[in-house]
């Protein structure tokens, strides 16, 4: 607790050093200096996509990443406004000025660094192709004839989209969680989906015949904000960081993920 303290101390002290400094560059649109005066922190999530984001037994928001979000809140002494966003408006409502952060499992590619400023990565993830062990995929080529279920709107469904083979069927589904369902129905042969969600899935259904066949691609994730915003990532970073050495962030990746926190993840 005395930790806990100290850290959050370090954190509201290099917030209030910013401000003046913001001040006085009198930079327009600085994110920070209005978050603070205007005493709110607005930060999208993606509440379809569970264990990041999703709703608890009670339907409040919860997840890995809404987790983190009310950590970032509490760190700045400021309130919380959950921005919902959907997988495929992520990237667009930072550059529309709709939140200020994103805490949603954004992944730390090359179309997306080009576009707004990442944090170091807090977690990673891996799209996969999820099919009953009778089918034995070997490689993309095995699915051609095959109904392939894949979230639209999400870089999962990207990545494999892309690499679908001639003849093969594309069915995009509205959610990750209709993506499975879809496979479960006999709608579609092969899911398209993370590593997470299926071994989640086994863990409740352990009589269900469906595997991780293929490792499409994995990445990192971190949180977002705009461009030219050095203040806000430095507090970000500096939050990570502390939060890293206190234990709280492996806390919230074992709480949501039952695992450790990835290894080689640096936070600075």
């Amino acid at each position: 607790m005395t930790a806990l303290r100290h850290g959050r101390r370090q954190l509201l002290a290099l917030a209030g050093s910013l401000l003046p400094l913001s001040a006085r560059a009198a930079a327009p649109g600085n994110i920070l200096r209005r978050a603070v005066e205007a005493g709110v922190i607005r930060v999208g999530v993606w509440l379809d996509a569970p264990p990041w984001g999703g709703f608890d037994a009670d339907g409040r928001p919860d997840g890995s990443e809404v987790a983190l979000a009310r950590l970032l809140a509490q760190d700045m002494g400021l309130r919380l406004q959950l921005i919902r966003l959907q997988g495929h408006e992520r990237v667009a409502a930072l550059l529309e000025d709709r939140c200020d952060v994103l805490a949603a499992a954004l992944p730390l590619i090359g179309s997306t660094w080009q576009r707004v400023a990442f944090t170091a990565p807090h977690g990673r993830v891996s799209v996969v192709l999820a099919a009953p062990s009778r089918l034995r995929l070997n490689s993309m080529d095995d699915l051609a004839g095959k109904r392939v279920a894949m979230p639209a709107g999400t870089f999962a469904a990207d990545v494999a989209h892309a690499r679908l083979p001639p003849g093969s069927i594309a069915l995009f589904t509205p959610s990750l969680a209709r993506t499975l369902e879809s496979l479960l129905l006999g709608e579609a042969d092969v899911a398209v989906t993370y590593d997470w969600q299926l071994r989640d899935l086994r863990l409740v259904r352990a009589d269900l015949d469906i595997m991780p066949q293929l490792t499409l691609q994995s990445w990192n994730y971190g949180l977002a904000t705009q461009l030219g915003q050095p203040d806000l990532m430095r507090f970000l970073n500096t939050l990570l960081f502390l939060r890293a050495a206190d234990g709280s962030l492996a806390e919230i990746y074992a709480r949501y993920f039952g695992a450790l926190i990835p290894e080689g993840l640096r936070f600075r």
